[in-house]
């Protein structure tokens, strides 16, 4: 069997505010394979929300490359961001609108979207309408409307409620597994890493760099309270505490 193909390489990446400012990032290196799951975990301030953004291409490294093969990239946050003045089928329409999808093919394309993320039928329905969890789902549909290949998540799930928070993991789980779509999710959750990551990075800060990783070779679908879940967290903890400049009282079981 082949190799998996690249889909986002990042090459000698360091990223600096300012010509004085701190050193966020230095030399980051990373592989992602296609449709590979890798969380990163690391404590505030480590560069993990910066490194997200400079693939998005919300900003660019100081130096260093990152390559994602002419995929497209959507990003996730923790606050859905989604318009309260539009409906649901309004915020959609706007991602598809900026991707060029003709007018005619809007409501076909929001149904087939709402569809994909369990939500059919909400296109009427306001933000303030929604659950925290339904919110979620609506900004996962936008973020599908850019037909994006590389999904980055930072930390989409960490205001939601437990229940809630578990049934996002199986839709994001069972999504990402559909469209075969490659995902780089930030979390402080060594449970949930374990949880949806084929692959676990543990940031360092002081500047920030990739300083360990986990393969989870456990079989899917997973659960958060599964004792083999917990016992690739309890080494997470193990590797983050070897780690000088990680603090794992920072990190949550």
């Amino acid at each position: 069997m082949s190799a998996p193909r690249t889909a986002l390489r990042i090459d000698g990446v360091s990223m600096r505010y300012g010509r004085t400012g701190a050193l966020v990032l230095a030399d980051v290196e990373l592989n992602v394979a296609e449709g590979e799951f890798v969380c990163m975990l690391g404590r505030s301030g480590c560069g993990k929300s910066t490194l997200l953004s400079l693939i998005a291409g919300l900003e660019r490294p100081t130096s260093g490359t990152i390559d994602a093969g002419g995929r497209g990239i959507g990003m996730m946050f923790q606050d859905s961001g989604l318009f309260p003045w539009l409906t649901v089928q309004g915020n959609i329409e706007l991602a598809l609108r900026l991707s060029g999808v003709p007018r005619a093919e809007w409501d076909d394309r929001v149904a087939d979207l709402l569809a994909i993320v369990r939500l059919p039928g909400a296109q009427r329905r306001r933000p303030h309408e929604l659950s925290g969890g339904m919110r979620q789902r609506v900004a996962l549909a936008r973020t599908l409307a850019q037909e994006c290949r590389v999904l980055l998540m930072d930390e989409p799930f960490a205001a939601l409620d437990a229940i809630t928070r578990d049934a996002m993991h199986d839709e994001i789980e069972r999504i990402a597994a559909e469209r075969a779509l490659t995902v780089l999710f930030v979390t402080h959750n060594v449970r949930e890493a374990v949880r949806l990551g084929d692959r676990v990075l543990l940031l360092q800060s002081g500047p920030g760099r990739v300083a360990g990783e986990l393969v989870v070779d456990l079989p899917r679908p997973r659960r958060l309270d599964s004792p083999d879940v917990a016992v690739r967290a309890a080494h997470l903890h193990e590797l983050l505490d070897a780690q000088t400049d990680v603090d794992p009282e920072e990190v949550a079981a």
